[in-house]
């Protein structure tokens, strides 16, 4: 693949990097991964095209695009949470990765970017949302590299917004105001009770506050947020996005004319407050200037808990949303800020991808990667250098919305991209890697929404696509069952590639 450029300026890495005399951002930096939920690509400020119904207020992440480096081709992981998150932490994509769908845990194997950067010497924190293994399971987050830990483990739990307890490492924490939550409990604009995005600010900020104090070791901090994701009161259902303050906000007289998507749209300005305010801490305990700080949304956007995807066009110019293997289910707004090292305001095309993340932290962190890792360190990137585009970013997914019953897979090779979508493996005669004969083809560089499938004319392409489809994915327990009513996948524990347990699992004979 060409190199890529850099579209905004030169940056002063070549300065830095000139010998004794470079400032102190030639050291290895302190890295902080905001992660926010559903959160769709056209929903951050520098990416939205606009709806009839205005655009949502993102200040905070707007200026961060004007400190750093933002991305305009950078791939989550999956098309929904866990897989999405499993990819990030591994550094092994969707056809690889033991995480495949929402359910599975990491197993004793899956060494992630936490061990990586622990084991160089780095104090490691996760805060917020986990997903992929619970306390005293091989998915434990003390069990993978995180030196502290206050947030919460379940993926269902964390649709719950006002949640009675978290853990702390180990330990079980009860939020007293939390107990018995409900609407009637928590009161208007849920004052009386606790929201776990508040919570997860206050402990970012404390942690980051040892540092400010004089702690040596540099920093890893994966601060992962619910929102926008669809949640609830009290309980694990999905109901919209109940996040405080809505009276207090931009959207507060919205509600008669956009019923709950005032409460989507308060929670997209609502992380946006909350990254404002870690950065602003980030900056209060002069530790900005040597701190790497990445945010993105774990996938494509939402289209659950009353909230439509449309509404305020939160896929931009992308077509599809969470789950789907078209570019809206797995592209994700991507930042980048890391004074004197990123040029302010640049933008870049380059493809970077989840999984790259845990080579990248390694590369810059000094760090071992293991092996096994599909990821390419973009850290020349951040830098401003030439760099060599990777040979294809893969995806693939159990139950995406364009086949609820069958599954995909989908590989990008420049700016041509296939789409290949069909039964679960095992599930008829015929059903295999790759998911399909002929895939769905589309010129990303002409044709961003995927409208005209143009596989008769670049056959060359095709068999190339296939034949990374067929290299790439590798037998695991990676699907699950589509529920028709809400969507939502629940997981089978057993290879489907079997006949015998796809056949089993759905009551069929084999």
């Amino acid at each position: 693949m060409p190199p890529t450029l850099l579209l905004a300026g030169t940056c002063a890495w070549a300065a830095a990097a000139a010998g004794p005399g470079a400032p102190a951002t030639v050291s290895r930096p302190n890295i902080l991964f905001i992660l926010a939920d559903d959160m769709g690509y056209g929903d951050v400020g520098y990416l939205q095209i606009g709806s009839d119904h205005g655009r949502l207020l993102t200040p905070n992440l707007d200026k961060l695009t004007k400190q750093g480096m933002r991305f305009t081709d950078a791939y989550a992981g999956a098309p929904v949470c866990a897989p999405s998150r499993c990819t990030l932490m591994t550094g092994r994509h969707s056809g690889h990765a033991t995480v495949r769908s929402n359910g599975p845990i990491l197993n004793t194997s899956d060494v992630t970017v936490a061990n990586v950067l622990s084991d160089a010497g780095y104090d490691t924190a996760l805060i917020g949302k986990w997903g992929l293994g619970d306390i005293n399971t091989t998915g434990d987050p003390g069990a993978k590299g995180f030196n502290y830990f206050f947030g919460q483990t379940d993926q269902a739990n964390c649709h719950n917004y006002y949640p009675s307890f978290m853990y702390r490492n180990q330990d079980n924490v009860t939020i007293p105001e939390n107990v018995g939550a409900s609407d009637a409990t928590c009161g208007p604009d849920r004052e009386k009770c606790k929201w776990s995005g508040d919570l997860w600010t206050e402990e970012a900020i404390k942690f980051l506050g040892k540092f400010a104090e004089g702690e040596k070791d540099p920093f890893f901090l994966y601060l992962s947020y619910t929102a926008p994701h669809a949640g609830s009161i009290g309980d694990d259902d999905e109901h919209g996005e109940p996040v405080p303050r809505i009276s207090k906000g931009p959207y507060a007289d919205k509600k008669d004319d956009w019923g709950k998507e005032q409460e989507y749209a308060a929670a997209v300005t609502e992380i946006d407050t909350q990254v404002g305010l870690v950065l602003a801490a980030l900056e209060s305990f002069n530790l900005d200037q040597n701190t790497l700080v990445l945010f993105a949304s774990d996938n494509g956007a939402s289209n659950e808990g009353g909230h439509s995807y449309m509404f305020f066009n939160s896929s931009g110019p992308l077509k599809g949303y969470k789950r789907s293997l078209h570019e809206g289910g797995h592209r994700t707004a991507f930042l980048a800020r890391w004074p004197g090292v990123i040029e302010p305001g640049s933008l870049s095309t380059h493809q970077i991808t989840f999984y790259d993340f845990l080579a990248t932290a390694a590369d810059l962190g000094h760090g071992k990667v293991p092996e096994g890792n599909d990821g390419m360190s973009f850290a020349p990137t951040l830098r401003g250098e030439l760099q060599e585009g990777r040979p294809f970013v893969y995806h693939e997914y159990c139950a995406p919305t364009e086949l609820y019953r069958g599954w995909g897979q989908a590989v990008r090779i420049g700016n041509l991209t296939a789409v290949c979508l069909g039964p679960q493996p095992g599930s008829a005669p015929g059903a295999g890697i790759p998911a399909c004969k002929t895939p769905l083809v589309y010129d990303l560089g002409v044709d961003l929404h995927q409208d005209n499938d143009i596989a008769d004319q670049h056959p060359d392409f095709v068999q190339q696509a296939l034949k990374i489809m067929t290299e790439e994915h590798v037998p695991g327990e990676y699907c699950g069952k589509a529920v028709f009513g809400n969507v939502r996948v629940e997981v089978d524990p057993r290879n489907f590639e079997d006949p015998e347990d796809h056949a089993a699992f759905f009551g069929e004979e084999a």
